[in-house]
């Protein structure tokens, strides 16, 4: 099975893991950028994402607005993620859980190109 990692601009530097179920949900993002596929290839990754925004999703607030644009975040990204064949240019929405200000868990919710 593959791994993809992702590196992205304007968020916080926070690893991928698997929360609890029983865990409070302390941080709810959902974010959106475009897949850059020449700085992909200038940075020697599968795969890049430039995020653009970040929101509140439902069950709780988002700490990763615009004032901590300068931080990098990587995660490794699910092999369903299907990104890495996104083409450069395509929309991608993420949601990012953090339960009990512990580590987060990334989630693809969509892309331009319909793959999910």
């Amino acid at each position: 099975m593959k791994t993809k990692t992702l590196s992205i601009l304007g968020a916080l530097a926070l690893p991928l893991v698997v929360g609890s179920a029983h865990a409070e949900i302390t941080q709810d993002c959902i974010l959106e950028g475009n897949v850059d596929k020449r700085k992909a290839a200038q940075l020697g990754q599968d795969v890049y994402v430039k995020f653009r925004s970040a929101e509140a999703g439902d069950e709780a607030p988002c700490d990763m607005g615009r004032s901590n644009r300068s931080r990098r975040v990587q995660f490794k990204a699910p092999s369903t993620d299907d990104i890495t064949d996104a083409p450069h240019g395509a929309a991608v929405k993420y949601r990012y859980i953090e339960r009990d200000n512990q580590r987060g868990q990334w989630q693809l919710i969509e892309s331009s190109d319909g793959a999910i």
